[in-house]
């Protein structure tokens, strides 16, 4: 079967679906007992390649994790012949919900055939080239305003001295990728912008959001995510001066006087941990949904005992690509991963939400007495010109 590259652009995905001669599809890692009723919808049962593309003298095949598909893969043509080699074999990365075939070769273009079945492979080329030297600000979005985009971006720009952004658009309904992305350069035509369709299904949720029974499930199932930082590492990223993970409601404070970008190239690991905290939905001037930005919300609600799992900045060329992995909270594989920076917290603004994953609509009741002003995010705003 013909792997259709998504758009016309340079940059487009050669993505695959599994061929169904094959008579294949990826087997789950989670056990039946502990599958919800939305699971089966939710899993990605189908999707062989994400990308095809280049880095450096190797051809990447990268996917959700193979799991039961990596037998026939590797059995199939040309990856067969070369598992032949002395030298240069493919080598398959199997963790951290990583699912990639590395292999050596100077190909622009691959036909795969064998037990995986037969797919026409253009190979896209190596794009880290488009970042070169820029301070990254980079997310995983789907349906979420242009306004709080805008506003996103600004923050960065003005705070920390972003110049470069890249979105994975996760199949939003609202808006094509190319319009958001059009929209984007329009409004900062000083920065590097480029935003990529990334259709495919984020995948089942762990813990209680996917419990059964009221028995919590474990996290092993939502590869679409984990799968896009990695490939914002591979092809866009790789000579970024940094990049900042941090979704669309996330706006990161300092209290050393550095910005997140320079503290991290400063750094002795090239790569700096840091907590969170929420800001509540709530306000004393009322908010409207359709219109609400960023700079509406700026206190913290006494009462908030939940707590914000960490976010990232990281120098990518300080980091192997094999030894490490890019991940949503984590850089897994590296002894720094554990140490949390103090001098950086983000503010995880609670009305920025679709509610997607959970009601966080914008709260009715205001009170002084339980409601903190957040002045660091005050200022800041003002600074960035948001207030």
């Amino acid at each position: 079967m013909t792997a259709t590259p998504m758009t016309d652009s340079q940059w487009a995905l050669s993505s695959a679906m599994i061929d169904p001669g094959a008579g294949l599809r990826r087997e789950s890692p989670r056990p039946c007992e502990l599958r919800n009723a939305a699971y089966a919808d939710q899993f990605d049962w189908d999707t062989l390649f994400y990308d095809c593309y280049r880095v450096g003298p190797h051809v990447v095949l990268q996917g959700p994790p193979y799991r039961n598909l990596i037998g026939p893969l590797l059995a199939s043509r040309p990856l067969a012949q070369a598992m032949r080699r002395w030298l240069g074999r493919p080598c398959h990365v199997d963790r951290d919900k990583r699912g990639e075939v590395w292999l050596r070769s100077d190909a622009s273009h691959l036909i795969l055939a064998g037990p995986i079945g037969t797919y026409d492979l253009p190979i896209g080329p190596d794009l880290s080239h488009r970042f070169a030297g820029r301070r990254v600000i980079h997310t995983l979005s789907k349906d979420n305003a242009p306004r709080w985009i805008h506003d996103w971006i600004q923050f960065y720009r003005a705070e920390h001295g972003a110049d470069g952004v890249l979105i994975y658009d996760n199949g939003s309904a609202r808006y094509g990728a190319a319009d958001l992305q059009a929209d984007l350069r329009r409004a900062f035509p000083d920065m590097v912008i480029h935003v990529v369709s990334w259709p495919f299904r984020y995948g089942p949720q762990g813990g209680l959001a996917g419990a059964v029974n009221g028995r919590e499930a474990p996290w092993d199932s939502d590869y679409c995510q984990t799968g896009s930082l990695q490939h914002a590492r591979l092809r866009w990223l790789r000579q970024a001066r940094s990049v900042l993970n941090v979704d669309i409601d996330e706006l990161v404070l300092g209290t050393c006087g550095v910005p997140i970008f320079e503290a991290t190239e400063r750094s002795a690991s090239g790569f700096i941990k840091f907590a969170g905290q929420w800001i509540s939905a709530a306000s004393p001037a009322p908010a409207n949904a359709q219109t609400s930005r960023h700079a509406d919300f700026i206190h913290r609600d006494r009462r908030e005992t939940r707590a914000c799992p960490p976010k990232w900045c990281i120098v990518p060329a300080r980091h192997h690509p094999l030894r490490t992995s890019w991940s949503v909270h984590n850089l897994f594989g590296s002894r720094h991963n554990r140490r949390i920076d103090g001098r950086f917290t983000y503010r995880h603004m609670m009305a920025i939400s679709d509610s997607w994953k959970e009601d966080r609509q914008i709260a009715c009741h205001f009170d002084a007495a339980d409601h903190v002003e957040d002045t660091a995010l005050r200022d800041a705003f003002v600074r960035a010109g948001l207030a």
